[in-house]
C-alpha cells in the first residue's frame, strides 16, 4: 500500500560534557557516504542464517549488538535484526550497539517503524536514539515513525564513537512498536567532513525533514 509523503523529525539533543562532541548527522546514504574519506564497513546480515542470535556476536569487527527484550535474532525476508521477548509488551524495548574501535562515523536503517493515528497497534509516540561518546556525551535524536518504509540515520563525530542504543517507540496499548535494525555501517575515519566549530551548534537544534517515504516496508 502507498502512502503520500511522510514527515521525519530528528531533534537534536546535546548532553554532557562542556567540551562534548562536534557531531554531524546525516538523513541519506548518499549524503552520509559523501562525507567519509573511503568506504564504510557494512553489515546487512545476509550471511547469516534465519534465526540466528547475534546478541554479543561480532556483527562488524568491533561492533557487538544486545537488546533488553530478548535475544537478537536475524528475522524476515531482508534478513534484518529483531528483537523478541516476553518483556515486549512492557517498559521500553531498546537495541544497543556497543563499539569496541575508535569509529568516527556510523549509521543504520530502523525498518517496520510506523505512526498510524488511526491504528492502536502503530507507535503513538515517537523513538530515541542516542549515540554515545569516549568523552562522555551523548547524542539524543527524537524520531518520529514513517509508513514502515527504512529511515537513515548516520553521524559523522570528531570524538569516538563507543555505543548507541535505539529506544523503540510505543504503541497506544503501551507495548513497544515493532523495530527492526539493518545495514549497520561504521568508519574509522571521516577527514572529509566540515565539522562545525565546538560550540557552534546550538543546544537545542530541531531538523524537519519531509522524505518521500511510498514503499511500505514491515518485518
Amino acid at each position: 500500500m502507498r502512502r503520500a509523503l511522510v514527515a521525519l523529525a530528528l531533534a537534536l539533543a546535546i548532553t554532557g560534557l562542556a567540551h562534548a562532541a562536534t557531531v554531524n548527522v546525516f538523513i541519506t546514504p548518499a549524503s552520509w557516504q559523501a562525507a567519509l574519506s573511503g568506504p564504510a564497513q557494512t553489515q546487512d546480515f545476509s550471511g547469516y542464517a534465519l534465526g540466528t542470535d547475534l546478541t554479543g556476536t561480532a556483527v562488524l569487527p568491533g561492533v557487538t549488538l544486545s537488546s533488553n527484550i530478548g535475544p537478537v535474532e536475524v528475522f524476515g525476508a531482508d534478513k534484518a535484526a529483531a528483537a523478541f521477548g516476553a518483556a515486549r509488551a512492557t517498559g521500553t524495548g531498546y537495541f544497543e550497539a556497543s563499539y569496541a574501535l575508535p569509529f568516527l562515523a556510523a549509521a543504520l536503517d530502523i525498518n517496520a517503524f510506523e505512526a498510524d493515528p488511526g491504528s492502536p497497534s502503530t507507535a503513538q509516540d515517537t523513538g530515541l536514539l542516542s549515540f554515545l561518546f569516549s568523552d562522555g556525551s551523548t547524542r539524543n535524536l527524537f524520531i518520529a515513525g514513517g509508513d514502515g518504509s527504512p529511515i537513515f540515520v548516520g553521524i559523522v563525530s570528531d570524538t569516538a564513537i563507543t555505543a548507541f542504543r535505539w529506544n523503540e517507540a510505543h504503541e497506544a496499548n503501551g507495548g513497544n512498536e515493532e523495530t527492526t535494525l539493518d545495514n549497520l555501517r561504521v568508519a574509522m575515519r571521516a577527514p572529509g567532513t566540515p565539522l562545525p566549530l565546538p560550540g557552534t551548534l546550538p543546544l537545542a537544534a530541531l531538523a524537519l525533514v519531509t522524505l518521500s517515504l511510498t514503499r511500505r516496508h514491515r518485518g
